[in-house]
């Protein structure tokens, strides 16, 4: 266990121990969430490994360098298929 003290700005500087084995640097951004009466920190993926997950699976999908059929997924969103389209 690790620990460290909060700020009166709610900030906290993360362990340097902690900080190496996870490969966290300066400027990385980091995501907090709740689970349960906890926080779950998790490093947030860099742009370009995101970008080439998406390149990876368009190219397993065949769709890779296609437009998409907005009218297509218009319809999709009205019938409640994607809720955050």
């Amino acid at each position: 266990m690790m620990y460290a003290t909060v700020t009166s700005k709610g900030q906290v500087t993360l362990p340097v121990g902690l900080r190496r084995a996870l490969g966290i640097e300066p400027g990385q951004t980091v995501g907090f969430r709740r689970s349960g009466d906890q926080v779950v920190m998790e490093t947030a993926a860099p742009v370009d490994a995101v970008r080439d997950m998406i390149e990876q699976a368009a190219r397993r999908n065949g769709t890779w360098g296609k437009s998409p059929d907005l009218d297509a997924l218009r319809r999709e969103a009205a019938v409640g298929r994607y809720a955050d389209a």
